[in-house]
């Protein structure tokens, strides 16, 4: 996820707070509460005075709000794990079975909705397609790009968690590295 252009400056700053509270609760929040507003599009030294001071003051109300939002996001990468889980063992059983077509139909129903895919990228890629039409063979595209194919990668070869942990991670060493 790309981070929001207003947060940049803030957290060149030192005002982690005060961006993580403009993420979880809103713009508007910060502005009710500091009297600035993170719209304009240069905030003055002023500004951030008074944002890091306000950060000073309300630490801990600040601390407790980003506190919450670590809560809800282990919250939602259990409940993704769990049903994670939930698919592979449902796998597991259907390969512990007897019935041929029943331990394969994953691999059946995978092998013909990529095959799918690829003959309608291969159409869209190379064929004609009426002036009319580009708009519904773009947004179908999209479709079977976003959906289909990654939902079938993530399935048999890993999710993007690991992608966003890798990018959290990052963020954690530049944070580090730049002493803010």
């Amino acid at each position: 996820m790309a981070l929001p252009l207003f947060l940049a400056p803030l957290l060149t700053k030192g005002l982690e707070l005060i961006a993580n509270a403009a993420m979880a609760k809103g713009k508007d929040w910060v502005q009710q509460k500091t009297g600035i507003d993170l719209n304009k599009p240069e905030l003055t030294s002023e500004d951030y005075v008074k944002l890091k001071q306000f950060q000073l003051e309300h630490e801990e109300e600040l601390l407790r709000n980003r506190q919450e939002d670590d809560k809800l996001a282990q919250a939602e990468l259990r409940m993704y794990l769990e049903d994670v889980q939930s698919a592979r063992g449902m796998q597991e059983k259907a390969l512990a079975q007897e019935d041929i077509f029943s331990k394969r139909f994953l691999y059946y129903y995978t092998t013909v909705c990529t095959f799918l895919a690829f003959t309608y990228i291969g159409f869209i890629t190379f064929g004609d397609i009426p002036p009319d039409n580009v708009r519904f063979a773009d947004t179908i595209l999209g479709f079977v790009l976003g959906t289909v194919i990654a939902q079938m990668f993530g399935f048999f070869y890993g999710s993007s968690q690991g992608s966003k942990l890798k990018g959290d991670a990052i963020r954690e060493v530049v944070k580090n590295v730049s002493g803010k």
